[in-house]
Parts: structure tokens; sequence; C-alpha cells
């Protein structure tokens, strides 16, 4: 597995989060544009996760989730 940067994620319950700290700058949400449930791959000792492409305030997209094992958030993709 790849090394993820850690985050420090606010969620509004069950809707998801809504505010995201990325080099100690917290940013808000302001779209969710995506959520899935990956179950990883077993064979390869992947953890089940949850993913989410989001719009923050400084109008970047990325892609961060929540790995179910490790019950932490990381940062996943960056587009640019």
């Amino acid at each position: 597995m790849k090394n993820h940067i850690p985050l420090q994620v606010k969620c509004d319950g069950d809707q998801g989060p809504i505010a995201v700290r990325y080099h100690d700058k917290p940013l808000r949400v302001v779209a969710r544009l995506e959520y899935w449930h990956d179950t990883g791959c077993w064979g390869a000792g992947e953890s089940e996760k949850h993913f989410y492409r989001l719009i923050l305030e400084d109008q970047s997209i990325r892609e961060i989730f929540y790995d179910l094992v490790e019950e932490e958030w990381f940062l996943y993709k960056t587009y640019d």
C-alpha cells in the first residue's frame, strides 16, 4: 500500500466530511462529488475504506478515505 498523508477530518454524522485539515490548514468542504465503499483486496491485506471525492474551499478537488481498520482518515489523491 502507498504511504498516504494522514488527515484530520470533521464529519457531520452520517453525511460525511464537512472540513479537512490539510498541511495544518482547516478547509471547509463546499461539495461532496462522490462517495464509495471499497472492500479492499483481502489477499493483499488491504482493509475496507470509505472514499469521498470533495471540493474544498480553496477550490481543490481531493479524494480522501477513512480506513475502517486503522480508524483514520488519509489523503488519497489531489486533482490538478
